[in-house]
C-alpha cells in the first residue's frame, strides 16, 4: 500500500495559487515564501513519486521513526532529528519505512534566496538531538506559522509566516555548521529570535543598531555578524523592512495620512519614509494605498 496523505492527526495548509503568485510579485516577500506546509505523524505507507520533480523546493524534517529519499538515482535513509531539502524541478521519490514509519514536518517553499541552500540540496543532515529546547522551539514556530495562516491571508499574516520560514530554515542550517555546542552557534538563533521579536515590539521607536546590540549585551560588530549569519540580511535593513511592512497594514486598514503613518513606524521625516517605502515596495505609499484598497473592494 502507498498513500500520499490522510494520516491520523495530520494537519496541513496549501495556499491558493493567487496568494502564492501575489507573494512572488511582492518584493517584501519574494525572497523566501511558502507554497504549503504540514505535519504527518506516524505516516505509515507514505509514498511520493514525482518523475518531473516539483515547482517548489521541499524540506522534510523527520522527528520520529524513519523513511528514505531518492534523488539523482541515489537512495538515502532519513531518521529521527534529520532533515533534507529536495531542490525544485528535479525528479525524486520519498517514503516512510514500513516498520517504524516516520513522523515529518514538511514545507514547500520558493523564492530567489532558495539558492542559499543549494549546497545542502539532497543531503541528509543530522541535528543536535540533545538540545531539546531548540527542537521544541522549532516545532512551536512551525505550528504558529500554520495557525497564523489558518486565520488570515492578508499581507501582515503572510509576512509574519514568511519571516518565520526564514527563521526556521536558518535555525536548522545554522546549527548544521556548529561543531562545538559551546560556541556562539549554540545560542545564535535563539538570540536572533529574541532580537527580531524585540524589533517587532519597537517598530514605532527610533532604535539604532547600537541600541539593539546594547539591549542584548553585545558589541555592535558581534551582534551584526551573528544576525547576518542567521538571517542573511543586515539588522537595520531587516528592522526597516518590518517598519515598511507595518506601514503597509496602516495604509490599507486606516485613514491616517502618510506623514502620520511615518511617525507611527518610527520615522520623523515623511519624505525619507516615502523614499524608503518606494525603494522596498516599488511604489509610493500613496500609490500602494490606492491600488490595494481597490483590490480589496474587488474581492
Amino acid at each position: 500500500m502507498q498513500i500520499k496523505h490522510g494520516f491520523q492527526g495530520q494537519w496541513s495548509i496549501i495556499l491558493p495559487y493567487f496568494i502564492v503568485d501575489r507573494m512572488g510579485k511582492n518584493p517584501m516577500m519574494n525572497d523566501l515564501y511558502f507554497h504549503s506546509l504540514g505535519y504527518f505523524p506516524n505516516a505509515k505507507y507514505h509514498y511520493i513519486n514525482r518523475p518531473e520533480g516539483c515547482p517548489e523546493n521541499i524540506l522534510i524534517y523527520c522527528t520520529k521513526g524513519g523513511g528514505w529519499i531518492e534523488l539523482d538515482g541515489k537512495m538515502q535513509a532519513v531518521g529521527e532529528n534529520q532533515f533534507v531539502i529536495l531542490p525544485a524541478n528535479k525528479a525524486h521519490r520519498y517514503g516512510a519505512n514500513e516498520l517504524n514509519s516516520w513522523s515529518i514536518y514538511w514545507i514547500h517553499f520558493k523564492g530567489y534566496k532558495s539558492e542559499l541552500f543549494s549546497k545542502v540540496y539532497g543531503q541528509v543532515i543530522s541535528l543536535d538531538s540533545e538540545n531539546t529546547l531548540r527542537i521544541d522551539e522549532r516545532f512551536k514556530l512551525f505550528e504558529d506559522i500554520y495557525n497564523v495562516l489558518l486565520d488570515s491571508y492578508d499581507d501582515s499574516a503572510l509576512q509574519y509566516a514568511n519571516s518565520g520560514l526564514a527563521y526556521f530554515l536558518a535555525s536548522i542550517l545554522y546549527v548544521k555548521r556548529s561543531g562545538d555546542p559551546k560556541t556562539e552557534n549554540k545560542y545564535g538563533t535563539s538570540l536572533i529570535h529574541l532580537a527580531t521579536h524585540y524589533m517587532n515590539q519597537n517598530i514605532g521607536n527610533k532604535l539604532k543598531l547600537s541600541d539593539i546590540a546594547r539591549h542584548f549585551g553585545y558589541s555592535v560588530s558581534y551582534f551584526y555578524r551573528l544576525f547576518y549569519r542567521n538571517m542573511g540580511i543586515a539588522p537595520m535593513e531587516y528592522f526597516n523592512q518590518l517598519k515598511v511592512q507595518r506601514s503597509c497594514y496602516y495604509l490599507i486598514n486606516s485613514t491616517m495620512k502618510v506623514n502620520q503613518i511615518s511617525i507611527m513606524v518610527g520615522f520623523d521625516d515623511p519624505y525619507y519614509y516615502s523614499r524608503l517605502f518606494k525603494k522596498m515596495m516599488g511604489v509610493s505609499p500613496v500609490r500602494y494605498r490606492t491600488v490595494n484598497k481597490q483590490a480589496t473592494q474587488l474581492i
